[in-house]
C-alpha cells in the first residue's frame, strides 16, 4: 500500500469515528428526552390526585339566614342573650339578687328589710316558673343574710323553647312558688309599718319575663309597660316568640304594678337588682 492510499485510508477512519460519536451522541440525546416525558407522563396522575379533594360540606343556607335575622331580632329590641350551657335536654341558669343602694328613694330591698321577722329567717322565695301549661316551676329561699350575701342560685330548666316568669314574692303559704299569687298594691309604698305586712302577704314584688330560644336563655326587655307598648312589642317579637308572645300580657300585667328595675346580665348570671334607700339620704 502507497503513501497516499495510506492517508486516504486514515481519512475515511477518521471521518467513520466522527460520525459514530455524532450518531451515539444524539440516541443519547432521544434518550434523555423520552426519559423525561415518561417522568412527566407518569407524574400526571400524581398532580391530579392533589389537586382533586373531598368536597366541601355545604353551609345550610336557611339556618345561617335564620340565626341572623334571630340576632338582629335580639340587637334591635333590646333583647339580653344569657351566655348559658345547655347539657342534654336541659340548660343552666344562674339567678343572683342584688341589693343596692339608690339616691334618696325607698326600694324594694327597703321593703324587705322591713318584713324580715330576723336575718335567718327564709321568707322570701325566688322562683323560675313556666308561663303557660309546660307546668315548669323551680324555687329556692332567702333569708335577710343570704341576700346580702348575694347567694347566687342555680336551676335547670328544659332547653325547648318556652317564656319562663323570673319571680321574688313573700310566700307566707309556703307552697314554694310565686306565680299564682298577686302582684304587692301600690298603696304599699305609703301604708304605715302595721298595715305593710298584711299588704305584703302572699305577694310578688319582683318580675322579669325570660325566653329559651334555640338553646339560649334571653331577658326580654321591660322598661315601658302599657298596651300601646306591649302592642307594638308584640307585633315586633311575634314571630320569634312564636306562640310565646302571649307571655307578654302577663309581663304587662304585672310590671305596670310593681314597676321592677329591668334584670341585667353581670358575667353569666341574671342579676335582679334590689334598690334600697342610700344610708347617706339620712336626715334630707
Amino acid at each position: 500500500m502507497n503513501l497516499i492510499d495510506s492517508k486516504s485510508g486514515l481519512f475515511i477512519v477518521l471521518i467513520m469515528v466522527m460520525l459514530g460519536f455524532f450518531i451515539v451522541k444524539k440516541s443519547g440525546n432521544r434518550l434523555d428526552v423520552h426519559k423525561s416525558s415518561t417522568e412527566s407522563t407518569s407524574k400526571t396522575p400524581v398532580a391530579k390526585q392533589a389537586i382533586v379533594s373531598a368536597p366541601a360540606k355545604e353551609l345550610d343556607t336557611a339556618a345561617v339566614q335564620n340565626a341572623r335575622r334571630n340576632f338582629n331580632i335580639a340587637l334591635l329590641n333590646g333583647i339580653t342573650t344569657v351566655p348559658s350551657v345547655a347539657t342534654g335536654n336541659k340548660i343552666r341558669v344562674l339567678i343572683q339578687p342584688a341589693p343596692e343602694a339608690q339616691w334618696c328613694k325607698t326600694g324594694d330591698f327597703d321593703l324587705i328589710k322591713s318584713l324580715a321577722p330576723n336575718t335567718n329567717d327564709k321568707f322570701v322565695t325566688l322562683s323560675l316558673e313556666a308561663i303557660g301549661d309546660k307546668g315548669v316551676k323551680r324555687s329556692q329561699t332567702y333569708s335577710l343574710s343570704d341576700l346580702n350575701a348575694n347567694r347566687t342560685m342555680t336551676f335547670d330548666i328544659p332547653v325547648s323553647d318556652g317564656a319562663y316568669g323570673l319571680y321574688l314574692c313573700i310566700d307566707q303559704s309556703k307552697k314554694g312558688g310565686c306565680a299564682n299569687k298577686q302582684p304587692i298594691p301600690t298603696e304599699i309604698w305609703s301604708a304605715s309599718p302595721s298595715k305593710v305586712k298584711a299588704l305584703a302577704a302572699n305577694k310578688i314584688f319582683y318580675f322579669q319575663l325570660l325566653h329559651v330560644k334555640d338553646k339560649s336563655v334571653h331577658i326580654i326587655p321591660s322598661q315601658a309597660w302599657g298596651k300601646n307598648n306591649i302592642r307594638s312589642l308584640k307585633s315586633r317579637l311575634g314571630d320569634w316568640m312564636g306562640d310565646d308572645v302571649s307571655a307578654l300580657e302577663r309581663m304587662d300585667e304585672l310590671i305596670s304594678k310593681i314597676r321592677p328595675i329591668p334584670a341585667r346580665l353581670a358575667d353569666t348570671r341574671i342579676e335582679i337588682p334590689l334598690p334600697y334607700n342610700d344610708l347617706r339620704c339620712a336626715g334630707r
